[in-house]
């Protein structure tokens, strides 16, 4: 048998009740404000933010040169995406706040990574096969950024 609940634990309650739904609905908005990007424009970012992150810790230097060096491949980023470093901080600032949003860009970016990676698997694999590129690729010039 369900009880009904008087007094003001009821009030309590309903009130309880409108506060969530409210702040769940206020959480749920699709629409960013004016000068925050777009998931599309922030996946690819991400994805060279990954990439750059990765070249600078297989590197292997310490702390403070990686950090240096990572500034550098940022303002690459930045300029390969046409993207002012405080509209990307203001972008990252918009969805740790929204964490749905953030983790659906984190799973595409992850998605990619992945193919990425079997592509390249894929890619190794066929020189190998063909026994082409070994000694080719050891007396090519490195590129420097390729985020």
């Amino acid at each position: 048998m369900i009880k009904r609940i008087s007094g003001n634990g009821g009030k309590s309650i309903w009130v309880s009740l409108l506060f969530f739904g409210v702040l769940s609905a206020a959480c749920s908005s699709k629409e960013a404000p004016v000068g925050v990007l777009t998931p599309e424009q922030m996946i690819p970012i991400f994805l060279d933010v990954y990439l750059a992150e990765g070249k600078v810790n297989e590197m292997r230097v310490k702390r403070d040169s990686s950090l240096a060096l990572f500034e550098v491949y940022e303002q690459y980023i930045f300029e390969k995406h046409n993207v002012a470093d405080s509209t990307y901080r203001l972008s990252m600032s918009y969805y740790y706040d929204h964490p749905d949003q953030l983790e659906m860009i984190y799973e595409t970016v992850l998605d990619s990574l992945n193919l990425l990676e079997k592509r390249l698997e894929e890619k190794e694999k066929e020189e190998l096969k063909n026994g082409d590129g070994e000694d080719e690729e050891e007396t090519k010039p490195k590129k420097v950024v390729d985020a």
